[in-house]
């Protein structure tokens, strides 16, 4: 049963290519909608970590659209991941850039949206800067980007909104060697490490008040005839609501 206000994702498949990629989605009526790249796959980086589940419920709760989905080779995903499995080196994102923009059509065409917000955590921030260009990205959030492991220099020349997230205690993440285009932000979540094990959620609330600030308040379109917000053939099941209270397992 549901809760009524409850966080509720539903399964998808992100079609990358001939490939089926496993996601969650969670539909929302305020713009941008924003799809989450996750950490690295070698290391076992999916979309179920610890940061990347909280940025879904923050910005879910603060009504955008929300696609988080394992890359090919990571859990139910399809495909072959071309990382050595415990690799921390980060030698090509072209596969990983590739399921990210499947994921962003998808929820760009699912939600009737101009653009939308592309959020990257760890390994997912130098895949959402490669995304940085495309047309269907309006803005861009990195995550604890690991500037140890990969050249953000590209940062620099971004031409869109940009936020910055870093941790206060992060070895893999020199803020020094981050260059800012003009108008973009840095936020520092203090006592924070990597993983954001402590600080999560301060993680969620610095992005989701920066997804929804400096533009006025959009609403996203509602198809004709559905009274939702998905375009038409595009149908969720509404389970029923109730006001009694959820139920608990009994640890005896």
């Amino acid at each position: 049963m549901v809760q009524r206000g409850q966080f509720l994702e539903r399964s998808v498949v992100v079609k990358s290519g001939e490939l089926s990629l496993d996601g969650l989605y969670h539909r929302g009526r305020r713009a941008p909608p924003c799809a989450i790249a996750s950490p690295h796959p070698a290391l076992g980086g999916s979309m179920t970590v610890p940061a990347v589940a909280e940025l879904a419920w923050a910005l879910t709760q603060a009504g955008f659209p929300t696609l988080r989905f394992d890359y090919r080779g990571v859990g139910a995903s399809q495909g072959r991941s071309r990382h050595a499995a415990g690799s921390t080196r980060i030698a090509d994102v072209s596969d990983e850039l590739a399921d990210l923009r499947a994921a962003v059509e998808q929820l760009v065409q699912t939600t009737r949206a101009a653009g939308a917000c592309v959020v990257g955590y760890s390994f997912g921030a130098a895949v959402a800067l490669a995304a940085a260009a495309d047309d269907a990205v309006e803005r861009v959030v990195l995550i604890a980007p690991p500037t140890q492991l990969w050249d953000f220099s590209m940062l620099a020349r971004v031409r869109k909104p940009v936020l910055a997230v870093c941790a206060h205690h992060d070895a893999l993440c020199d803020r020094s060697r981050l260059v800012l285009p003009e108008g973009g932000q840095l936020a520092v979540i203090a006592h924070a490490d990597h993983a954001f094990l402590r600080g999560l959620p301060e993680l969620g609330r610095t992005v989701t008040a920066w997804v929804g600030s400096g533009v006025a308040r959009r609403e996203l379109p509602v198809a004709a005839g559905t009274g939702t917000g998905e375009p038409e053939g595009f149908r969720e099941v509404e389970l029923p609501g109730s006001d009694e209270p959820a139920l608990e397992l009994d640890d005896t």
